[in-house]
């Protein structure tokens, strides 16, 4: 990856998009605690992980669209490959660099959750890598919403909560869900914002499937679902009431980028990015908030 510059790896990282992966890591150790003593090294790696995972998913999105010039007429952020500034073949050896200093990491993890993560963490990569590329790619057949429910909501959070407590029950599940409904509003911004653009070069997303204004009541309802998922989730851990009140910034927050959602056109799309990343964050800390003061 020498003579690249740093900053443009970052930009090929999408940080603004990297708090979504933060987020289930965070709420499922808030989770845990519940049940035990936290154990934070394990925590941390989940955590590191999570954000590398995602690493390996944005450059290989930015590597399979650019060769495949997808992204020569967006309107989004400028990509790395379409732009010419790092070219397909650094781009590949960066994709690998990451698997396998991820793969190590995740590897250290089974020392805790013992060797039946194995699995899970070669799964969590290899989709992390067929999101954009392979004979089937999930975000070009309109299966990217789902990919992002599962493995930025459900597989995080009960993974990480598996570590920590070896047991995962339907609450954590359902938590995982929650999280996950809110992180896929990130992606429904992309594919909102690049519609048009998908539909001529062939590419199949739930935005040209079923349609923009489905997809801007999809945003608005995410984040009440995960609201009403809740509910579900701390049955029996606290009261109704105290969740729906530590809610109310969330609902606030949600709803006024839900606004600026509907409004937006072209270029505007790109603001509410890391918006949307930051509403993941602002509902896992709501977690973080009401478990330690429940």
């Amino acid at each position: 990856m020498s003579g690249i510059s740093l900053k443009y790896w970052i930009q090929a990282a999408r940080p603004k998009t990297l708090l979504v992966s933060m987020a289930p890591v965070i709420m499922s150790v808030a989770f845990a605690s519940i049940f035990l003593k936290i154990n934070w090294l394990p925590a941390i790696i989940c955590l590191v992980f999570a954000v590398m995972a995602q690493i390996i998913s944005n450059f290989v999105n930015d590597y399979s669209d650019g060769i495949k010039g997808l992204d020569e007429n967006r309107v989004g952020p400028e990509r790395m490959v379409a732009s010419g500034i790092i070219s397909p073949k650094k781009m590949r050896l960066g994709i690998a660099i990451m698997c396998v200093l991820t793969f190590i990491l995740g590897c250290t993890l089974m020392f805790w959750g013992g060797l039946i993560l194995l699995p899970f963490g070669i799964l969590i990569m290899l989709c992390a890598l067929a999101y954009s590329m392979g004979p089937f790619p999930l975000s070009q057949h309109a299966l990217g919403d789902l990919a992002v429910i599962l493995f930025y909501g459900i597989a995080p959070v009960a993974l990480t909560f598996f570590i920590q407590t070896g047991f995962v029950n339907r609450q954590i599940i359902i938590a995982g869900l929650s999280v996950g409904l809110i992180t896929d509003n990130l992606l429904i911004v992309n594919n909102y914002r690049d519609a048009d653009d998908d539909l001529k070069n062939g590419k199949r997303t739930t935005a040209n499937v079923l349609g923009k204004r489905f997809m801007k009541m999809l945003y608005f309802c995410n984040p009440l679902i995960a609201i009403v998922l809740g509910l579900v989730f701390f049955d029996g851990i606290i009261a109704p009431c105290v969740w729906l009140v530590s809610i109310i910034p969330f609902l606030v927050y949600s709803t006024l980028v839900s606004i600026k959602f509907s409004k937006a056109k072209g270029l505007e799309l790109n603001k509410l990015i890391g918006m949307s990343s930051l509403e993941a964050i602002v509902f896992a800390l709501t977690v973080v908030f009401v478990i330690i003061f429940k």
